[in-house]
């Protein structure tokens, strides 16, 4: 039996996940969860053999979650939900230790395939994810700066994209505004931008926000 732990702040599309996974003979959601910081509650207590991640989340968010998760526990095997597609969004989810990469628009059945594979010791990246990151590795150069994001600057500039101010992406990330504004400031020199209206354009332009 793979035990499954299905996080996603959107609670109709968290129960709507867990009822096709339920479905399936050998799996058995144990938990769910709205939040990174459930989700590291409930492995704490758990046993889980699966995270199935969304990585749009308020507080700590899923990219910061599944790095805690897998810094804690190496055997963590975490597969990020996402209608990140492009951008630079699924490879550093990957190299923080993400096992899996699927976007929110595949269908049951793929979903089921990536969780079999995880579970099975091995990477999924659904196909259109893999295809855009070879795009990405051969654009390398016409990124501007975004490949080098860390993780808490995408995270941040994908905030400043939603219309977030310094204070508010602080409370929503769990921060304090004198980080926040560094993470700012580094967007800015990495991506040449002069201001939140240029980031947001940016960050819209790569995929890196839903909005």
């Amino acid at each position: 039996m793979i035990r499954i732990l299905v996080v996603d702040d959107q609670r109709l599309v968290r129960r709507c996940i867990c009822a096709k996974l339920n479905m399936v003979e050998d799996f058995d959601v144990v938990a769910e969860a709205d939040s990174g910081e459930g989700a590291r509650e409930v492995v704490r207590k758990e046993e889980i053999d699966i995270v199935l991640m969304d990585l749009n989340m308020p507080g700590i968010g899923g990219l910061e979650a599944t790095r805690r998760l897998v810094s804690s526990d190496p055997g963590c095997k975490v597969i990020g939900l996402s209608m990140y597609v492009e951008g630079p969004y699924p490879r550093r989810f990957m190299e923080l230790g993400g096992a899996g990469y699927v976007s929110k628009d595949v269908d049951s059945d793929e979903l089921i395939r990536a969780v079999r594979t995880v579970a099975g010791d091995s990477p999924y990246i659904s196909p259109d994810v893999a295809q855009r990151i070879a795009v990405n590795d051969s654009l390398k150069g016409s990124l501007g700066g975004l490949n080098d994001l860390s993780a808490r600057e995408i995270q941040v500039l994908q905030k400043i994209s939603e219309g977030l101010n310094i204070d508010e992406i602080a409370v929503a990330m769990c921060l304090s505004p004198k980080t926040v504004a560094h993470h700012r400031r580094s967007l800015c020199e990495k991506l040449g931008a002069g201001n939140d209206v240029q980031l947001a354009t940016i960050a819209n332009a790569h995929g890196i926000t839903e909005l």
